[in-house]
């Protein structure tokens, strides 16, 4: 019997979800930080020289939410600002102590995940689920970019 993608995709997320909970949850909590200021986080260490416009655009939120957010990350030393020497009214946003300090314990735990659980899997199911998630991402991206072409 053939499933349809809604049952695949429903299925997916109760897996990535689970995924999450069972990996990531306590070190997110030891930090309080929502789901929402870590999805901003992992923006700012994959996105050298990141603005909170740019935040703003890519998560398609308001400027004031992301303002809010990022307030929060940094009083607790999540991010730095730095002023962006080409235009003194925007910041350029990096990791703070804090931040640096977060991602270096998920490389750990990465390190822990593949001896303990993903080098017990095939290494070509990890780098096919691997493909598929880029294939997913682009044609978001695509659609993404379309839908802003068609408004502008």
């Amino acid at each position: 019997m053939t499933r349809s993608y809604k049952e695949v995709i429903n299925e997916m997320n109760r897996a990535y979800t689970e995924f999450y909970i069972l990996l990531f949850q306590d070190l997110k909590d030891e930090y309080g930080l929502t789901g929402q200021q870590e999805s901003m986080l992992f923006h700012i260490n994959l996105n050298e020289n990141t603005t909170a416009n740019n935040i703003a655009s890519t998560f398609n939120i308001t400027k004031s939410a992301v303002s809010q957010v990022l307030s929060k990350l940094e009083k607790q030393k999540m991010i730095s600002k730095q002023v962006n020497p080409n235009n003194k009214r925007e910041y350029f946003l990096t990791l703070g102590p804090n931040g640096s300090k977060y991602m270096e314990q998920l490389s750990k735990l990465d390190d822990v995940l593949i001896e303990k659980y993903f080098s017990k899997i095939d290494i070509n199911a990890l780098e096919q689920m691997t493909d598929t998630l880029k294939k997913i991402n682009k044609v978001i991206l695509e659609e993404k970019q379309k839908d802003l072409d068609c408004n502008e």
